[in-house]
C-alpha cells in the first residue's frame, strides 16, 4: 500500500453527512476509482462517477481503490513534485554548474551559486568556476584552515 499518495476521499461531498463518514468502513469500500494526476505529476485516486477537481487530470485507469492504488505504486516511481525533480535534474546535467568563492569574516572559505547574491556573513572571495575549479582554487589558498580569530589569538603567544 502506498503510504505517500494523496487519496481524496471527501465523505461529506458524498451527501453521507458526518455520523456516515465518522462510520466509513475501507473495507465495504465498493466504489469505483479513477486515478488523478495534478500539474505536479502526483497521484490520487477519485471517484469514477464524480467530476475531475480542478487542478487534477484523468490518467485513463479506472477499478476499486486497491487496484488504483496499486497502479499508483507501479507509476509513481519518483515522489518528488514535477518542479523540484526539474530543479535538481537541472543542477545535476549543469543548468546551476557555475559557483563562485565566498569569504566570512573569519577568513574561511566556500563556495555559493555564482548567479545568487552571497549569504549575510559572507562575501565575494574574488573567483568564479565550475565547482572543482572553485574547490581547487580554495584548495590552492586556503593553507590555515583555524579561522582568523584564533590564527591572531596564537601568533600574539596568548
Amino acid at each position: 500500500m502506498i503510504k505517500n499518495a494523496t487519496l481524496w476521499i471527501p465523505l461529506l461531498s458524498l451527501g453521507l453527512g458526518a455520523a456516515a463518514a465518522a462510520g466509513w468502513n475501507e473495507e465495504k469500500d465498493t466504489y469505483t476509482y479513477n486515478v488523478v494526476i495534478n500539474h505536479e505529476e502526483q497521484y490520487s485516486v477519485w471517484f469514477a462517477d464524480r467530476e475531475t477537481p480542478k487542478g487534477w487530470k484523468d490518467v485513463g485507469f479506472t477499478g476499486n481503490k486497491q487496484e488504483c492504488l496499486k497502479y499508483i505504486e507501479e507509476v509513481w516511481t519518483d515522489m518528488r513534485p514535477l518542479t523540484w525533480r526539474k530543479k535538481m535534474d537541472g543542477m545535476a546535467k549543469g543548468g546551476d554548474s557555475r559557483y563562485k568563492v565566498v569569504i566570512n569574516h573569519e577568513e574561511q572559505y566556500s563556495i555559493w551559486f555564482a548567479d545568487r547574491e552571497a549569504p549575510q556573513g559572507w562575501e565575494d572571495g574574488g573567483f568564479e568556476g565550475s565547482k572543482k575549479e572553485c574547490l581547487d582554487y580554495i584548495e590552492e589558498v586556503w593553507t590555515d584552515m583555524r579561522p582568523l580569530s584564533w590564527r591572531k589569538h596564537w601568533k600574539e603567544g596568548k
